[in-house]
């Protein structure tokens, strides 16, 4: 058997790391006001995840967890604050967007480096594909 006699097993681990994730990255970007799932949905649409639909779907997992059926009022927020243009499905980030993503990505990337201190590149990616593989496994029952 891989998991030892224990209650501290892998759902409870990754349950723990996700409201970890939550409370730490809020923290780091309260000055940008802004939460993880918040940060999720601007980092994705920096790179190029450009309607609501494609959003959600990236983030489904989160939407289930969260009770949330879409992140379309995180995007309408976005509008308002003038960081996103909507053009028909399109969502485009704006200047004024981009600067908000570097100064929120800098925050981000400080938290990650403080909170895998410890880790090397090779076990990250490997933790990262372990977990990728029991997902797959699961998804295949």
């Amino acid at each position: 058997m891989l998991q030892k006699n224990t209650t501290k097993r892998l759902g409870y681990w990754l349950l723990h790391l996700h409201r970890l994730f939550d409370e730490a990255t809020g923290h780091a970007l309260a000055e940008e006001k802004l939460n993880r799932r918040q940060w999720q949905v601007l980092h994705a649409i920096h790179i190029g995840v450009d309607t609501v639909s494609g959003i959600d779907a990236a983030f489904a997992p989160f939407l289930a967890v969260d009770g949330d059926t879409s992140y379309q009022p995180v995007v309408d927020a976005y509008e308002e604050r003038g960081w996103v243009a909507v053009a028909g499905e399109r969502v485009i980030l704006t200047d004024s967007g981009a600067a908000a993503h570097e100064r929120a990505e800098k925050l981000v990337n400080a938290h990650a480096a403080r909170s895998l201190t410890g880790i090397s590149e090779a076990e990250f990616l490997a933790a990262n594909d372990v977990l990728a593989r029991i997902a797959a496994n699961l998804e295949s029952e």
